[in-house]
């Protein structure tokens, strides 16, 4: 199979896999309650952060192709042109560490890394991977800890001047130690990302719209102490985001430049544990940071804070790198 057939095929899979969490479901809805499988709980808990950084890394990817080079005289993100990077490969690396207070308490954090294609000046092909390790203490004091992969696909097409389309599928096999039971699941999710870009005079706008889904296949286990039996299950999760970026004009120093950035976005998240029971919560989240871009690459340094309506607080901080070959 050509790699052109295989990223075909992985794009079309796309589709079969949100259409069946976009659809309206809120007949089955209900209050949240602590009656919730805490494997469900835990995983709803760092859904829409974790699904962020992979947007977000793919989004500086993209912005790598089309950011305006530290040689160009014209530096204003409204006036400048693509530089050369990309070319025929490229690879990139980001980290994240997030710690949660409140309702819910934990961290968690993420080693996120890509190798791409790009095709003609505006359509990349790669292979997006992560490592992720996370402890989240539910309401009981029951710890969830969970550590693994996730590899997949993903694409980033510019459509026009003014409109980017992003997507992605991962699928991973976690590792979880529940008061001392362990198992190990079997994930597949996706995404989809449109976003838009309108000039203004000292900055960029750039408002997108998410759509993600997450299915989770879960063994039964038993955990050691205390001793409680847990049946197999699936646990089916549907993230939307709304939000907007902010670009500002670029500064250069010497032979860096560099570009303001600042966000501001908003997550609503459906997580069904498979037993009935359903949790549903919005999470407002701001970021800011800054891309220092030199000749060969560009660094990306951030952070964000969350706060869902449950009570949860997420502060999280990222650095990530772009090479060029």
């Amino acid at each position: 199979m050509t790699i052109s057939a295989f990223f075909r095929r992985s794009c079309m899979l796309l589709p079969v896999l949100l259409a069946p969490m976009i659809a309206p479901q809120a007949a089955d809805a209900q209050v949240y309650g602590y009656s919730m499988d805490p494997r469900a709980e835990a995983s709803g808990q760092l859904l829409g952060s974790d699904l962020a950084s992979f947007r977000n890394a793919i989004a500086n990817r993209r912005s790598g192709t089309a950011q305006p080079s530290v040689r160009q005289d014209d530096t204003s993100l409204t006036g400048g042109t693509a530089p050369t990077w990309g070319g025929i490969s490229s690879a990139w690396a980001s980290v994240d560490a997030k710690r949660l207070s409140g309702t819910y308490s934990g961290n968690s954090a993420n080693v996120i890394f890509g190798a791409d294609t790009l095709l003609g000046d505006s359509f990349v092909v790669g292979l997006i991977g992560g490592y992720n390790r996370s402890t989240v203490t539910v309401p009981g004091t029951q710890k969830i800890k969970a550590k693994g992969f996730s590899v997949g696909p993903y694409f980033s097409a510019r459509l026009s001047d003014s409109l980017s389309l992003d997507g992605f599928i991962g699928f991973g096999k976690p590792d979880y130690d529940i008061d001392g039971g362990k198992f190990t699941g079997e994930k597949t999710f996706g995404n989809l990302t449109l976003t838009g870009s309108i000039p203004l005079q000292r900055a960029e706008l750039s408002p997108f719209i998410s759509v993600a889904s997450v299915r989770e296949k879960l063994p039964a286990f038993s955990s050691v102490v205390p001793v409680v039996a847990y049946g197999a299950t699936e646990i089916k999760s549907f993230v939307a985001t709304v939000g907007t970026g902010v670009h500002y004009n670029a500064i250069d120093k010497g032979n860096l430049t560099y570009l303001p950035n600042a966000g501001f976005e908003i997550d609503y998240v459906r997580n069904d544990d498979g037993f009935g029971n359903v949790d549903s919560f919005t999470t407002p989240r701001i970021s800011g940071g800054v891309t220092i871009i030199s000749d060969t690459g560009a660094l990306n340094l951030g952070a964000n804070v969350s706060r869902t309506s449950e009570g949860t607080t997420t502060i999280g901080a990222s650095a990530g790198y772009f090479w060029q070959f």
